[in-house]
């Protein structure tokens, strides 16, 4: 059983460990959501937030 259920999230958060990875210069919320192609950095926002 996984832990996370929805796809969606599951693909934000390997996104934001591929970034966590990456060479970027800076390494904060708002880059890594650039980076990985989401336009507004507010989901993965609210997965390092209020997600549970």
């Amino acid at each position: 059983m996984d832990r996370i259920a929805r796809v969606e999230p599951r693909r934000r958060i390997r996104r934001l460990v591929l970034g966590l990875l990456s060479d970027l210069p800076r390494k904060n919320c708002c880059t890594i959501a650039e980076w990985a192609g989401y336009a507004p950095p507010d989901g993965m926002q609210h997965l390092l937030n209020r997600a549970k």
